[in-house]
């Protein structure tokens, strides 16, 4: 449960977060662990969904007396930013993570259905990037034929059926050793972080700070980064950028009204 801001909706709906396994279970058995920390990332992914979905209904478009280009431009910047964030998730898990606990387990298809389930809404999701890259803002529409929504409909479920259905595959990992599961999923994270760009700082992280509730079921400290990060991005990298007014959290954890919403 989130410590939500308001009456108001929020990011944890439309779409369920996942409940955290080591909130409910014994957590002795690294699958435990794992399955945890894949969860935050999940549920990173849909409080974005989520406050995409409650809020792009309220950015008025160019047929609306009150538009504003502004809004439109902003959103559809916070859009291919959601879109990076899962790229980048799926990108790291097909080429260092999955291959890693396929070699770990000695079974080299045990991660075939995740990466299966990853193909039922890539389409998609270059469809979405697509639109939101090159749609200006006065052609933006949300609901009705070639709208945003339609193109979020077609794949949502299936993204988050995924999303879902990878942290019970993690948790069926009781059976491998715990030891040389924990290590190599943090030897995978490391060749993760080794992954990342400086462009990252400024599309990436911002997203993923501004989506990821510290308070979530009693309270997390996920994503483990250095204090000073967020002082960075707020200032530095973030500054100036009105995409980020879309993130359901503040740069420090924190729940926040959502901008945009009925009025």
């Amino acid at each position: 449960m989130t410590t939500k801001p308001s009456n108001a909706p929020w990011a944890d709906e439309p779409f369920k977060l996942i409940a955290t396994p080591s909130k409910r279970l014994d957590d002795s058995h690294a699958s435990v662990y794992c399955a945890s920390e894949m969860a935050h990332a999940h549920n990173i992914i849909i409080r974005g969904l989520n406050a995409i979905i409650q809020q792009a209904p309220h950015v008025r478009d160019s047929a609306d007396q009150n538009y504003n280009a502004q809004d439109v431009a902003d959103l559809l910047a916070y859009v291919q930013s959601w879109t990076k964030v899962i790229d980048h998730h799926h990108s790291v898990e097909e080429s260092t993570m999955f291959p890693a606990l396929n070699k770990f387990s000695g079974n080299p298809d045990l991660m075939n259905e995740a990466c299966h389930q990853h193909g039922l809404f890539h389409a998609g999701l270059e469809q979405l990037l697509a639109y939101a890259s090159t749609t200006e803002p006065e052609h933006y529409r949300w609901a009705g034929e070639g709208g945003m929504k339609a193109i979020i409909d077609s794949f949502s479920k299936d993204l988050t059926d995924h999303l879902y259905a990878e942290i019970d595959q993690f948790l069926q990992m009781d059976n491998l050793g715990s030891a040389g599961l924990r290590e190599t999923w943090e030897q995978a994270e490391a060749v993760a972080k080794r992954a990342g760009s400086l462009g990252m700082l400024y599309d990436v992280f911002p997203f993923v700070l501004g989506c990821a509730d510290k308070t979530y079921e009693g309270g997390t400290e996920f994503p483990p980064l250095p204090a000073v990060l967020p002082y960075l991005v707020k200032y530095v990298f973030a500054a100036r950028n009105g995409a980020w007014r879309f993130n359901p959290c503040d740069w420090w954890g924190q729940p926040r009204p959502l901008a945009f919403g009925p009025e």
